[in-house]
């Protein structure tokens, strides 16, 4: 169980969630799934430490606790995993996804247009290079 928190207006757009205890290489690639629906996103995990945890403990936020479980996670996350409420605790599984896969549905599932716009104009091309490769061969 995950208690999950709003971004902060800074992060609000950004590719990333905020994580207080967990295993993960720095600036990891995780999936977090939701045990209710079984919906998934994929983002980039940042460790809580002292200095953010001052911040977002500033008025008039609710202060996030040293112990336990706790995931700050932007407006575009909570949607895709089905609309989850915050200030409350809810049944997440976060796992590593640190491969080109996980890489590639972060991407796809930024919340910024333009990196999902880059993203699969990348896609694109490297299919169209391997067309002209193949009509190049005949």
């Amino acid at each position: 169980m995950y208690k999950v928190l709003a971004a902060t207006r800074a992060d609000m757009n950004e590719g990333w969630v905020w994580l207080s205890q967990h295993d993960f290489a720095p600036r990891s690639i995780v999936k977090i799934r939701s045990k209710v629906n079984n919906k998934v996103v994929y983002c980039e995990a940042l460790e809580m430490d002292e200095n953010f945890i001052k911040d977002y403990n500033k008025s008039p936020r609710v202060s996030i606790s040293q112990n336990g479980h706790t995931i700050v996670m932007n407006g575009w996350y909570r949607n895709r995993l089905g609309g989850i409420e915050t200030n409350q605790n809810h049944g997440l599984e976060v796992s590593g996804s640190n491969g080109p896969w996980g890489k590639f549905r972060a991407s796809t599932g930024h919340p910024q247009v333009v990196v999902r716009l880059a993203t699969w104009l990348a896609v694109i091309s490297v299919g169209l290079g391997i067309l002209g490769v193949c009509l190049a061969l005949k």
